[in-house]
């Protein structure tokens, strides 16, 4: 069975980060949803996590200076898994505001 295509932005405050035990090289990031819109021509799975937080998969190497209350953008799509963060965004889908 295939996944549905999807894609959410995403804003909020990293409240805790370590390893991701399924992946070598990312780290799994909980993140306090302050809000998240749909992205254009891609079904929208992440929105109604808005409020609540949300365990995101990161590659490692794009997470400098998120620590714990740092406020981050970014654009991931749910899978059965979890959420991941896509792993090669483009120039200004993914900002990291350290705390």
């Amino acid at each position: 069975m295939q996944g549905i295509d999807n894609l959410t932005r995403i804003r909020g405050r990293v409240r805790a980060r370590g390893p991701d035990p399924r992946r070598t090289g990312w780290d799994v990031v909980e993140v306090a949803v302050e809000d998240a819109a749909p992205v254009a021509g891609r079904a929208d799975l992440l929105s109604g996590r808005v409020g609540g937080d949300l365990a995101v998969s990161f590659r490692r190497e794009l997470l400098a200076g998120a620590d714990p209350g740092a406020r981050l953008t970014f654009r991931a799509r749910s899978v059965p898994e979890g959420a991941v963060a896509e792993p090669y965004p483009a120039d200004g889908d993914l900002r990291v505001e350290p705390a």
